[in-house]
């Protein structure tokens, strides 16, 4: 039983609150969702390694250790998904809208709806003209 005070609670983590979670692993995550870097709870970096294992919400917007799932997945009330229907899309920060991936030297995303360009972590995002 996890308790009250863990440390491990310190972020702001009430979003995930009865979310479906679906199980993959450290090398689907650096191949497909790369902006996913660590665990929202003790921010273990995540591994390109396939025997590294990670749970994802259905929205991609963090990752979650096994040993965090595990401490967790009781209190948070999380509704595990079989992994197989992961849908790998990035979508925008802004918007919401799927990202389409481009190749430049600083930036790897574009959002056609909002005109803005993003880097890989999404942090940096740059206005088209």
């Amino acid at each position: 039983m996890v308790e009250q005070n863990d440390w491990r609670l310190s972020n702001d983590v009430a979003y995930l609150k009865k979310a479906y979670i679906n199980p993959t692993d450290g090398e689907e995550i650096c191949r497909y969702a790369p902006h996913l870097k660590h665990c929202e709870f003790c921010l273990e970096p995540v591994q390109d390694n396939l025997h590294q294992w990670w749970f994802v919400p259905t929205d991609l917007t963090c990752c979650i250790c096994e040993e965090c799932y595990n401490d967790f997945k009781e209190d948070f009330e999380w509704k595990k998904l079989d992994g197989w229907d992961i849908e790998w899309f990035v979508r925008c920060p802004q918007c919401g809208e799927v990202l389409h991936k481009i190749f430049s030297e600083d930036y790897v995303y574009e959002c056609s709806k909002c005109r803005m360009l993003f880097s890989e972590d999404l942090n940096d995002g740059l206005e088209l003209g």
